[in-house]
């Protein structure tokens, strides 16, 4: 069952000695104690405790615990020449391998405007390969050195091993080739009946993969490759059950140059036509793997609507098939291009960092709540993590107020920054940011300029106070910002004579109560040294006979007056 979480505790008795697994069980903190307590009681060297999830078929494990001595490695074993992931030229069209060849040729790849898969299956490209012999020998080169250095073998053996194999693949699917082994779709029939027949071939997703192969070929840009792969997939997989023979089967090995065309560096922009920024690639991504949930959180903040808008029409197909529980490669794919792009330094939206902060805030909400497997989410809340580090940087905080001349627009961006940061320690550093606006000389100075309206200034400044408790910034940061604010609103009140001024200008008693109890309760202006003040006045106030006459007079203006009271703590 998908899903499934248990924890292993492992052991090492000596430095020397490997890992040996002591005990398994269901519950994370029973793990790790057990752990410690086997090192507390010197039963063991070093422990270590990993997390399995069980997902799409098989156990991933996640350290969670490494404690002890390290590790003491010994000699590098010679690995017989047999042990390679790739012992005969079928090895080669394995998700491994494919991403292997991908990276190891992808200059190479890149030039020739295809991908590995096409490289696998196109007896043209495999003897162009095979003529540019610098090329092939440096790609083998990039595997056989690393392979060395694992292996203690010698460099020159397995360059030799691997080039005899390489040999052999180009040989297999050009002989293939020669004898039409690989038939050509017509898109103008009926798809189905055609992929029917290749069926009943003995290698069928070898033959497939080969007819796949040359309709691509017959395209160069990526976009048009794509819409043929669109028809074919569009006709194995809208067949309704019963209606025919499976072909689940053909629908995996079309799968593979989908997912290896949108895998390409810059490979959405040659998809959608256009140049796009990384942000704009990582918002088609997320509304294509995670479009239901993106929708739904539309209802409630339709804001993330714009953020993460619609895919382009032609990539409609792809997102509805992954809803369906399709396409599960390319779907964990572009969940793990967004988790590294995430984790990266690059800045999603050059140039726009408000724009930045919002896009990170609706992927984050996206993902969170479109990737139901607890490992998919802690992986996403790490990313995230690693993410802040950047906006919380000095680089991203000065592009952050660039241009901003009005300080309370300033310390708007801070805490919309310190709202959407993950991390404690991230958390604490957008803190810091925003107290050393708070407390510059500049904040103060602009805010008590005569020539800006009192009142505006003070309800800006219970506004941001609002917005520093919702940031979450952390209990004494927050007491602080807090109490900065307030202080600067205490500082503009006592410049204008703000409390003798309601008491003087009202026009009638229950005015100036009601005025009084606006900054009492903090809504009119900060908390702070501003409120008491005005709590005060509203006490004597309440005493005086003019204004007990009034309240007597009107049972109404008392009604309303009295949640005001309790809300300012002068009334039960």
């Amino acid at each position: 069952m998908s899903g499934q979480i248990h924890y292993e505790v492992f052991s090492r008795k000596t430095p020397q000695s490997g890992w040996a697994l002591q005990m398994a069980v269901e519950d994370r903190e029973a793990a790790i104690s057990a752990a410690q307590d086997m090192l507390k009681t010197s039963h063991a060297a070093a422990v270590k405790v990993t997390k399995e999830v069980f997902a799409d078929g098989e156990f991933r494990s996640y350290v969670l615990l490494t404690e002890g001595a390290p590790e003491t490695k010994s000699k590098a074993k010679i690995a017989p020449l047999t042990d390679s992931v790739c012992t005969a030229p079928q090895d080669f069209y394995t998700k491994h391998a494919r991403e292997k060849i991908s990276r190891v040729l992808e200059d190479w790849l890149k030039r020739q405007g295809v991908t590995a898969f096409e490289l696998l299956h196109r007896p043209d490209l495999a003897e162009k390969l095979d003529a540019s012999s610098n090329e092939l020998t440096h790609a083998i080169q990039k595997i056989a050195v690393p392979e060395a250095q694992e292996t203690a073998a010698s460099v020159h053996e397995l360059m030799r091993r691997w080039s005899t194999l390489v040999d052999k693949a180009i040989a297999r699917v050009v002989a293939d080739g020669r004898r039409k082994l690989f038939p050509d779709f017509d898109l103008s029939r009926d798809i189905r009946p055609q992929i029917a027949k290749i069926a009943a071939q003995p290698e069928r997703s070898y033959v497939l993969g080969g007819a796949v192969a040359k309709l691509m070929a017959a395209e160069r840009s990526p976009a048009r490759k794509l819409s043929h792969l669109t028809a074919l997939i569009k006709a194995v997989t809208d067949l309704p059950p019963g209606d025919g023979p499976d072909l689940g089967w053909a629908r995996e090995v079309i799968e593979v140059p989908v997912a290896e065309l949108f895998a390409k560096r810059n490979g959405l922009g040659d998809l959608m036509g256009q140049e796009v920024d990384p942000g704009q690639g990582m918002a088609v991504l997320a509304r294509l793997v995670v479009g239901d949930a993106v929708e739904k959180i539309g209802t409630i903040d339709s804001h993330i609507l714009s953020v993460l808008p619609p895919t382009p029409a032609h990539l409609n197909a792809f997102g509805d098939l992954i809803r369906q529980g399709h396409f599960r490669d390319l779907r964990s794919q572009s969940v793990r291009n967004m988790l590294s792009e995430l984790r990266g330094v690059k800045r999603l939206k050059p140039g726009d960092p408000m724009a930045e902060i919002d896009l990170l805030r609706a992927l984050a909400m996206a993902l969170t709540a479109g990737c139901g497997e607890e490992h998919e989410r802690d992986e996403i809340g790490n990313a995230f993590i690693e993410r802040s580090k950047m906006l919380v940087s000095s680089a991203f905080i000065e592009s952050l107020q660039e241009g901003v001349d009005d300080v309370i627009e300033g310390i708007e961006r801070l805490l919309w920054l310190g709202e959407n940061v993950a991390g404690p320690v991230n958390k604490k550093q957008a803190a810091r940011w925003l107290m050393s606006s708070l407390t510059a000389q500049k904040f103060e100075r602009d805010l008590r300029d005569p020539k800006r309206p009192a009142g505006q200034k003070l309800a800006q400044l219970a506004a941001l106070q609002k917005r520093v408790v919702k940031a979450q910034l952390g209990e004494k940061d927050t007491e602080d910002a807090v109490a900065r604010l307030g202080h600067v609103g205490h500082l503009i009140a006592q410049d204008v004579h703000l409390i003798a001024h309601i008491v003087k200008g009202a026009k009638s008693p229950m005015q100036r109560v009601m005025a009084l109890l606006s900054f009492a309760t903090a809504q009119a202006g900060p908390d702070g040294a501003l409120a008491e003040e005005a709590k005060a006045e509203v006490m004597k106030q309440l005493r005086s006979p003019e204004v007990r006459t009034s309240l007597m007079s009107d049972p109404g203006a008392l009604a309303n007056l009295r949640p005001l009271l309790v809300r300012a703590g002068l009334a039960a």
